[in-house]
Order: structure tokens, then C-alpha cells, then sequence
């Protein structure tokens, strides 16, 4: 009886050390196939190439200290962001991997530390995620090789715990956009990219000009400038909508943007049948932050 008590003791030790949903699944899930299907940018991280911009990003999305940010940027790998800012939706979600023991959740996500704990019903596992107090922000480690961050964590859950019922599925998730996902995964591995489904508008924020551009998707490269660490090359690809390909129109196009990007160092060509190409643009790191994690 004592031993089948001090049994007990210790799976409820190593079960609140570890967390429920931790132990059984350590293998690492497609942080792409754990973020919304619709959202209008995507961005991804690799987070050991760009440290301090992902320290920055952590503070501010989950609103706490830069050292605390850094204990937690320095164990991650790869960091996919989709967000969203209309009228109609504000979506912001995070998934990382990299190595995020539950013990070290414990420690930081503390009730003293703004976060209070809950669980995540109507999955086949009892999952954890903390709320902070103060914000919307919620988190949530599946496994210790996933995290989990956004204003509603439990949509995130449910397509961890999905992912988790096929696990030899592979290959693109389920309903992303094609185009999409090979383009994050794709390039140069120290590179920022992103890709913009609703293209006009940021075409607009990040130029400052609105063309009314008939877009299909921007996507772009940002890595880092030669001169500055707080600076970034931006390369920036134009998908035209086919309605707009047309010779002449992509020949009145091409003059359109370079007539707007007047003053700005930036070289623009025409690369495809419906492609512009934008290179040597700029952008600060606070500038990428708040595109980032507004």
C-alpha cells in the first residue's frame, strides 16, 4: 500500500512537472499545420538568425520583461506568425519550435507573473494554457518541441491535437495555401520571409503608396543590412492577377510603381509573366516590430 502510494505521489509529481500533454508526444508537430488556414500574412523566423528581433517580438506579444523574452528566444527554432488587422477580424498567432521544457513554463507562467493556468476541454488530452491577466495574450506548450501563442489558444490546441491523430499524414497541411507554404519553407534558412494573401494594403504599409494594385500575393525576403543590425534588405515579389497580366498593363504597371517608389532606392523589374520584383528596399527593426506584433 505504501509503495502503490508513493507510485502515485510520483506520477502526480512527474504529471504537474512535465504537464499532461507533454510526456506522451515529444516529437516536434509542423508548426505551420498549428496556425489559421485565412490569414492575411504569414511570416516566418528563424529565430537563432535573428535573436533580438525575436526577443523584442516575444516581449511585446506576450507582454513581459526582454530577459525573460531572451531565456525563451535562445531555446527556440523556427517561429510562424499568421495576423490579421481589419475591420471585420483581428487574428494573431504564433507557433514555434524548439526545445520549451514544461518545468521552465511552470517557473515563468506564474500566477505572480500575470498568468493564470487552464484547461482546454473537448480534446483527447487535458491541455494547458495560461492566460495572462493583463492582456489577451494566451500560451500554451503542447509538448516540450511546441509552443503556442495568441489572443485565443484553443483553436491552436485543437489543430495540435488533429495533427497529433495523423501523424503520418506529411507534406502541406491541410487547407494551406500551396503557394504559401512553399514559400516559408523555401530559401535561404537565415532568412525573415513572409507572404501577403491580401496584398494591396500591405503593399501600402510597407511602402507608404496605394496603387490599387489587382495583386494576387506579395511575398518577400527580408535579411539583414551590411551596414546596420537595425536594418533590413527587403526583397519584395508582386503576383499580378491575371486579369491584369496582359503585356501592356503589366508595361503600364511596372512604370506605375516605379513612378511612386520615385526617391526611394529601390530597383524594380519585371521578372515573369505577371511578377515584379522590388529589390533594395529597407526597413528598420522597429518598423518590421510593428508590422509584426502590433
Amino acid at each position: 500500500m505504501r509503495n502503490a502510494s508513493l507510485c502515485g505521489a510520483l506520477a502526480a509529481c512527474v504529471a504537474l512537472f512535465f504537464g499532461c500533454a507533454s510526456a506522451p508526444h515529444p516529437a516536434a508537430v509542423d508548426p505551420l499545420a498549428l496556425i489559421d488556414r485565412d490569414a492575411a500574412l504569414y511570416l516566418s523566423i528563424p529565430a537563432q538568425s535573428h535573436l533580438p528581433l525575436v526577443t523584442k517580438v516575444l516581449a511585446r506579444i506576450g507582454g513581459m520583461d526582454e530577459k525573460d523574452a531572451e531565456k525563451i528566444a535562445v531555446r527556440t527554432q523556427n517561429i510562424y506568425i499568421a495576423e490579421e488587422s481589419t475591420r471585420a477580424r483581428t487574428l494573431l498567432q504564433l507557433a514555434a519550435t524548439g526545445s520549451f521544457p514544461s518545468a521552465l513554463a511552470k517557473l515563468a507562467l506564474t500566477p505572480r507573473n500575470g498568468w493564470l493556468s487552464q484547461t482546454a476541454e473537448g480534446l483527447s488530452l487535458p491541455y494547458t494554457y495560461y492566460q495572462h491577466t493583463s492582456s489577451p495574450v494566451q500560451v500554451s506548450l503542447p509538448s516540450s518541441a511546441n509552443a503556442l501563442v495568441s489572443y485565443a489558444v484553443e483553436p491552436q490546441l485543437a489543430l495540435y491535437d488533429a495533427a497529433l491523430a495523423a501523424p503520418d499524414a506529411g507534406g502541406i497541411p491541410d487547407g494551406f495555401d500551396r503557394a504559401a507554404y512553399e514559400f516559408l519553407t523555401t530559401g535561404n534558412p537565415d532568412d525573415i520571409r513572409f507572404y501577403e494573401r491580401k496584398a494591396d494594403a500591405f503593399f501600402q504599409d510597407i511602402v507608404g503608396v496605394n496603387l490599387r494594385l489587382p495583386l494576387l500575393a506579395v511575398s518577400g525576403v527580408l535579411e539583414h543590412s551590411k551596414k546596420t543590425d537595425d536594418q533590413y534588405y527587403v526583397t519584395l515579389m508582386l503576383d499580378v492577377a491575371e486579369e491584369g497580366a496582359t503585356p501592356a498593363k503589366m508595361k503600364a504597371l511596372l512604370s506605375s510603381i516605379k513612378i511612386a517608389l520615385f526617391g526611394i532606392p529601390a530597383k524594380v523589374t519585371q521578372t515573369g509573366a505577371r511578377r515584379i520584383t522590388i529589390v533594395d528596399l529597407e526597413i528598420s527593426k522597429e518598423m518590421l516590430l510593428g508590422t509584426i506584433a502590433w
